[in-house]
């Protein structure tokens, strides 16, 4: 199917602005706040038409090139808020953010990506073996927090005859 070519530079124009306003965003703001606001924005603006598989592949790439001429260093995570919003305005909230950890020479780095459905559409179609996502890393620490109160003797006066 034919494309206008001033459509890829509509895509790319509001992905560019939309790039700046999330890193100006995750510079004075904590991420779970960015997080709130691009969600509340992306839900409450009148939707626009559905995300196609075709469009989910235009919103990456347009992340992705725009991310790369943007932010020279760690663009990731601005690039995975920048194409989560893009799905969320078409209604697609199936898109999930993703942050990893993984420990390397240099000590631990951090990334960001995105998946649906279990495919990575941003940050690396090896991330989720290269990186321990926070929640499953919260929940290995949570479950060997637990095991080890399991495994330790009652404090003196806490316990009940």
């Amino acid at each position: 199917m034919w494309q206008h070519p001033w459509r890829n530079w509509g895509l790319l124009l509001y992905t560019a602005t939309l790039t700046v306003c999330v890193r100006a965003g995750l510079s004075l703001y904590p991420l779970n706040r960015v997080i709130r606001a691009l969600r509340g924005v992306a839900v409450e603006l009148p939707q626009r038409l559905p995300a196609t598989r075709r469009y989910r592949l235009r919103a990456a790439w347009a992340a992705r090139a725009v991310g790369r001429r943007f932010l020279p260093e760690r663009p990731c995570l601005t690039q995975a808020l920048v194409l989560q919003y893009l799905l969320l305005r078409r209604g697609d909230d199936e898109a999930e953010l993703h942050i990893g950890v993984a420990k390397n020479e240099d000590g631990l780095q951090a990334h960001a990506w995105v998946e649906r459905n279990g495919r990575v559409l941003i940050g690396g179609a090896d991330s989720p073996q290269e990186y321990e996502r926070f929640d499953d890393l919260a929940r290995k620490v949570r479950s060997t927090t637990s095991a080890d109160r399991s495994d330790s003797t009652p404090v003196s006066g806490s316990s009940r005859p």
